[in-house]
Formats: C-alpha cells, structure tokens, sequence
C-alpha cells in the first residue's frame, strides 16, 4: 500500500466517519437520550469505518506494513475528523467525560477498527517481478 492509497483511504474514512456521526444524530435527536445517540453514533461510525476501509484495501497490493499503513491512515482521518476534536467520535465519552480521555478512548477503538478491517480485506497478491532472462 503506497502512500497515496494511505491518502485516499484518510480523505475517504473522515468525511464517510462525519457523514455517520451526523445521522446517528439526526436519528436519535427526537428520543432525547444521550445514551442512545452516542450508541448509534458509535455503531453507524464503526461500520462506515470497517466497509469504506474494505473497500479502499481491496486496491491495494498484499505486502509488509499493509496493516500499518492502514493503522496510519486511521490515525490521519481520525485527526482530520470533527467529531473526535472534542471527544465525541465513538464510545469514549459513556466511560469518561469529554475531553482528553474520550479523545484517547476514541482514537484506540477508530485506530484499532481501521487495523481488523484492513488485515481482513481481500487484497490483491503481490506484483511479481519478471523472471530474468537466461540463455540455455
């Protein structure tokens, strides 16, 4: 996985993580629960991040630090995402009050979500190089 497959999966996993976030919100705004917005929040987040990451890995090429680079691009949509500025992208703010510790909680599980998906996708097998040209 090169750097722009990296890239591409950041600028796909932030905005598909968003989109998620802001649904699970309109979703449970008339129920008035706290509990049950941050819940959906979490699943729709969790499953938008484990398909999209799916998706993106299915162009990339098997080979060492795939899993890494996938961790990496996790951890850039992770930063780039609204959501977990203030603590509240997943789960960490039922255990913790928002702030520095939800942050953590959250960047673990969206890190951590990120990593399965991609060492569980179907990528393509490794480019293999040409055999040398030999005489007799």
């Amino acid at each position: 996985m090169d750097l722009l497959l990296t890239l591409r999966l950041a600028a796909v996993l932030a905005p598909g993580a968003l989109v998620a976030w802001l649904a699970a919100l309109l979703l449970t705004l008339s129920a008035g629960s706290p509990t049950a917005t941050v819940l959906l929040r979490t699943l729709l987040t969790a499953v938008i991040l484990v398909l999209l990451t799916r998706l993106v890995m299915r162009g990339a090429y098997d080979g060492p630090g795939l899993v890494g680079r996938a961790a990496l691009a996790g951890l850039l949509a992770y930063l780039v995402s609204p959501a977990a500025w203030a603590g509240r992208a997943l789960l960490g703010q039922l255990l913790v009050d928002p702030g520095p510790a939800s942050y953590a909680i959250d960047l673990v599980v969206w890190v951590a979500l990120v990593a399965i998906a991609a060492r569980t996708a179907a990528v393509r097998a490794p480019a293999v190089a040409p055999a040398p040209y030999r005489l007799g």
